[in-house]
């Protein structure tokens, strides 16, 4: 018997661990390959969009099914276009934030996603939030704003507005735990292909806004690191993930990507967030971890 087998019938809260680790991991050096690319923000959401599609689509082709056929019908159902729409708009506003400000900035507000899935589990599945929880969510609220209020002070970051990339960090956070929400409230519905409509629905807008002349000057290897390796691997693991542990704990592995995410980018190009900004993106970390504990 294969090891993902075994794991996932007899301890599928290993393995949904391990799957969603596997998926942070294989996701933190995206920004530092976003900011190598060179890439204006729509070429960027185009080839990211187009190629993380159907990538995402080719690995579903390869995944054995009873139905095909009705794993298709089922992007037909609210719950399938809920994801398409939820899973497209945090393409896009991830990558405007990353060309508008600090990448620590823009995941830092990423990092609020457990608590937007704990909010959208009450909503949806009814878990309810004790006073600690709501506690926690003010807590990493006030360590987001530390960050966003000496954003501007970063070095070697796009000269956008702070504000504004911390509110598509937001907007994306909440697209990620809509989306890892729905896919365990809906074990029937089939989540990589509604993924994968959704990325390159995305992809097509950020190609039908690109200027003339900006689509083809990145380095050929970023964009098929991204596109191709980077995103469809991390949210194959993390979109399958759910199936086994809840949403809130896949996007608790997600903090990673706040930790180690700007390291990179920092040991790559130099872009450096200020002591303040990781003291502010430290206390979000402790905040959630506190609250795990």
């Amino acid at each position: 018997m294969r090891f993902s087998n075994f794991t996932s019938n007899y301890n599928p809260a290993v393995f949904g661990i391990l799957l969603a680790l596997l998926g942070v991991l294989i996701l933190t050096p995206d920004t530092l390959v976003m900011r190598l690319s060179g890439l204006e923000r729509w070429p960027l959401m185009g080839w990211r969009g187009i190629l993380m599609g159907a990538t995402l689509f080719f690995i579903w082709r390869l995944f054995p099914s009873q139905d095909r056929l009705q794993e298709l019908r089922s992007l037909g159902s609210w719950q399938g276009i809920l994801v398409v729409i939820a899973f497209g708009l945090n393409s896009i506003t991830f990558t405007l934030g990353i060309a508008e400000t600090s990448v620590i900035v823009v995941l830092t507000a990423v990092a609020l996603m457990p608590l937007v899935a704990a909010m959208l589990s009450f909503f949806m599945l009814g878990e309810k939030q004790g006073w600690l929880g709501w506690l926690t969510i003010m807590l990493a609220m006030l360590g987001v704003v530390i960050v966003v209020m000496d954003g501007g002070n970063a070095l070697g970051q796009p000269q956008g507005s702070v504000w504004l990339g911390a509110a598509y960090g937001l907007v994306t956070a909440f697209g990620l735990a809509l989306t890892f929400t729905v896919t365990r409230k809906y074990p029937a519905l089939s989540i990589l292909p509604a993924c994968a409509l959704g990325s390159f629905l995305s992809g097509v807008v950020g190609f039908a806004l690109s200027a003339d002349g900006t689509i083809f000057i990145a380095p050929i290897w970023t964009i098929m690191v991204m596109g191709m390796l980077i995103l469809p691997l991390s949210f194959t693991c993390l979109g399958i993930a759910p199936r086994y542990i809840s949403s809130a704990i896949v996007s608790l592995m997600m903090l990673l990507e706040m930790v180690i995410g700007p390291f990179w980018v920092w040991l790559g190009i130099g872009e450096r967030p200020t002591a303040t900004m990781i003291g502010g993106s430290l206390f979000v970390l402790c905040v959630l971890m506190f609250h795990v504990v």
